[in-house]
């Protein structure tokens, strides 16, 4: 949990750095956590401003998000 919460810290500085979701969503991003050997995605979206929400977070060896 402590790698997830350090990685998401990194959108304060660098959200627009993170890889598009969909190409016709340019707010809509992914967030690469790396844990160990394996890490997480975690999908976002940038509001107006400086808000970020994440969307979901699921492992990378799992199917896409839905």
């Amino acid at each position: 949990m402590e790698a997830i919460k350090g990685t998401v810290e990194l959108l304060h500085f660098s959200r627009f750095s993170c890889r598009k979701s969909l190409p016709d969503r340019p707010f809509l991003r992914e967030l690469i956590i790396p844990v160990g050997s394996g890490g997480y995605v975690a999908m976002f979206e940038i509001e107006p401003g400086t808000t970020v929400n994440i969307l979901a977070v699921r492992h990378q060896r799992e199917e896409d998000f839905q």
